[in-house]
């Protein structure tokens, strides 16, 4: 069930407006642990709105198992990507008490 709700909600993320988007990150956030593979599996999407709302709501889920691809999210050509993965990184920090990357 959760597999079929978490695609749909990124394809929320993909092409919603702005309150569906944050609507789709709140709910996938709210999922848990389940939808980071295929958060962290969107941070390669070559749709660069959708890299940046998946670091975002990464940030949101604030699971330390997500800063490997945030940290390599921080190389990416897009500037709202890389500053929605330095905001999540910080964000997993807080939350977590250290993420364990240089950057925090």
């Amino acid at each position: 069930m959760h597999e079929n709700t978490i695609i749909n909600l990124i394809s929320v993320l993909r092409s919603g407006e702005s309150t569906g988007r944050m609507a789709a990150a709140e709910a996938l956030a709210a999922i848990g642990s389940i939808a980071l593979p295929d958060l962290t599996e969107a941070l390669d999407d070559p749709d660069p709105r959708l890299r940046m709302w998946a670091a975002y709501t990464l940030g949101m889920l604030g699971d330390a198992e997500a800063v490997p691809a945030l940290i390599q999210a921080l190389d990416d050509s897009d500037p709202g990507v890389r500053k929605w993965a330095i905001a999540a990184l910080r964000r997993i920090k807080d939350t977590a008490g250290g993420c364990g990357c240089r950057f925090c």
